[in-house]
């Protein structure tokens, strides 16, 4: 126990890699969920023209890694001023284009007999979309909850590569023998606390989220 003692009671720059990992985290997530359902909501209900196209240019963004897109991020993120800043990790997952896909495949498997009762009972779309679609989505809202959640928490990439001012560092970057010497493992432990009390509580969404998709 002397290992969790000295990371918790001694090593307070763990704390702040810790609080940076969850100010990311929480950040990303009040942005990128929103954005996810609502454009999911709106590529399931509406028919515009490049709808398919869009759609499919989505696709081929998800399928890109980042190492493809890490000189055009960069640029851009020079270009704004964001560099060195908490807004170089948090804007470019804030936007992750996975959410969206996922988000629109479920919210396409909703029985349109459904919607269409309801559009004639005088139903607007603020009402379907609060009142029927987001509860049956709930699976689906919970499972990309937890997805992200898991991908924020482990950010290394980016914040190497965007970061230069170590107290902006997430833990995930510092968790190494190199930082905490022999208390790396403890710092580990800890670190993974997070992640697995989330899957506890989002465990049963998930698993209904999948097997609907």
């Amino acid at each position: 126990m002397t290992q969790y003692e000295d990371i918790l009671l001694y090593q307070r720059p763990f704390y702040v890699w810790f609080w940076n990992s969850a100010a990311y985290t929480a950040s990303t997530l009040a942005v990128s969920l929103p954005v996810s359902v609502l454009a999911g909501y709106g590529f399931s209900q509406f028919s515009f023209p490049g709808r398919n196209f869009l759609l499919g240019f989505y696709v081929l963004l998800m399928l890109m890694p980042f190492q493809a897109t890490v000189v055009s991020q960069y640029l851009t993120l020079n270009a704004l001023g964001l560099l060195d800043t908490p807004w170089a990790v948090i804007w470019p997952n804030a936007f992750q284009t996975f959410g969206v896909f996922m988000m629109t495949q479920f919210m396409a498997s909703i029985d349109r007999e459904l919607l269409q009762a309801a559009r004639l009972d005088g139903a607007g779309h603020g009402t379907l979309f609060f009142r029927i679609v987001l509860p049956l989505c709930r699976p689906a809202v919970f499972s990309l909850l937890l997805l992200q959640f898991l991908a924020c928490w482990s950010l290394i990439d980016q914040p190497l590569l965007f970061l230069k001012n170590g107290a902006l560092y997430p833990l995930a970057l510092e968790l190494n023998s190199q930082t905490f010497g022999s208390s790396a493992y403890a710092a580990g432990a800890i670190y993974a606390v997070p992640p697995v009390l989330a899957y506890g509580l989002c465990r049963k969404y998930l698993t209904q989220g999948v097997k609907s998709l």
